[in-house]
């Protein structure tokens, strides 16, 4: 059957990186046994990038594009001036991707593929399951798979254990923004809030609700078998915790966000329309309204669920295990529990908000 497939790797200053992740997605069975009635492009979207993203990106894309004659496989770059990750996917899924595409990948552009059928396992999952909207792969910390872990590198991989994302092949699992293909109806009805500070979350709710409308359904979203990807993990206490806080203030910020939006939202005007409608009037109108709830509210802010995620996540494990994790657990949710309340503070002092969402499109 013929198939139409956009893959976008959206890069904020990855000039050093991104010869590693292009290299890898070459070598992806899409790629190297390519079907001959599927026709791919592959759009590299810098984003206010101070570095040679772009230029790196269009040498490396060029070379492989000639060298691999395949003519039903393209490729471009789509460089915009603007940074933000929410402003780069709406700008790929909108306006870059080809239009009769049946379905779009998005990755980013600092991961390397584990599996060499990865993205291929993610599509056929679409193509057999017409239930599904959405294909995961499983993200491992590159520390996970080092021949010699010190210390900080046993805990990273311990504590991701404690996440309580940790899904079966086949199985419900969360969206990443590291790497996920969806059907392409189902990306083009979303539009993202310009300075929404994390987006998978959102996507993620987004897709499981119909916009708000109906109860979550969490089978929309699977774990394809057999695909995997290596990330960056981070090691650094204060980069590690910099990076907690800003998820913490993410999902606090969408908090704010749903509500916000199932009140303005009206049986004519999907959610989709109404964010795409406010970006045009004002791209930062998300900063105004949050700054607006935070004086409203006047008084904690964060997700109960950011507080007992670590507990959750026992409950899924054989009794034994969950008892030795207990510890850990409770060192995390602790580690936890003071991020939160440096966070609620920092947006109580209207200052978060502004600060964080200037300091670049990965939060980082």
């Amino acid at each position: 059957m013929k198939r139409k497939i956009s893959l976008g790797i959206l890069a904020y200053n990855e000039a050093l990186v991104i010869p590693i992740t292009l290299e890898s997605l070459f070598q992806q069975t899409l790629f190297t046994e390519p079907n001959p009635n599927w026709e791919i492009e592959i759009l590299v979207i810098p984003n206010g990038c101070k570095d040679d993203t772009a230029l790196v990106s269009q040498t490396l894309l060029e070379k492989w594009l000639q060298s691999s004659g395949i003519p039903q496989i393209t490729g471009k770059i789509c460089e915009i001036p603007e940074p933000g990750l929410a402003n780069a996917f709406n700008r790929y899924v909108h306006d870059f991707s080809d239009p009769e595409s049946d379905y779009l990948i998005v990755m980013a552009a600092d991961i390397q593929f584990l599996e060499v059928q990865t993205l291929y396992s993610m599509i056929q999952v679409l193509e057999t399951q017409s239930e599904v909207f959405v294909t995961v792969d499983k993200r491992i910390k590159d520390v996970a798979v080092k021949p010699a872990q010190n210390l900080k590198d046993r805990l990273s991989t311990l504590i991701s254990g404690l996440s309580g994302n940790n899904p079966v092949e086949g199985s419900a699992a969360w969206i990443s923004g590291q790497l996920y293909c969806a059907r392409s109806s189902v990306l083009r009805s979303i539009w993202l809030p310009t300075t929404l500070p994390t987006d998978d979350a959102f996507l993620y709710t987004m897709i499981v609700t119909d916009g708000l409308k109906s109860p979550e359904n969490p089978n929309r979203v699977i774990l394809a078998p057999s695909a995997s990807h290596i990330f960056e993990a981070y090691t650094d206490i204060s980069r590690l915790f910099r990076h907690e806080k800003w998820l913490i203030f993410g999902q606090a910020v969408n908090q704010l966000l749903y509500a916000d939006l199932k009140a303005h939202q009206t049986e004519e005007q999907n959610i989709g329309a109404l964010i795409q409608q406010r970006n045009q009037q004002d791209p930062l109108w998300l900063n105004q309204l949050i700054q607006q709830k935070i004086e409203e509210k006047n008084g904690w802010l964060i997700p109960r669920f950011i507080l007992i995620r670590r507990f959750k996540s026992l409950v899924k494990k054989p009794l034994p295990k969950a008892i030795l994790f207990c510890p850990l657990a409770l060192t995390a949710f602790l580690i936890d529990l003071v991020l939160a309340i440096q966070v609620n503070q920092e947006m109580q002092e209207k200052k978060g908000y502004s600060n964080w969402v200037a300091s670049g499109s990965w939060g980082k």
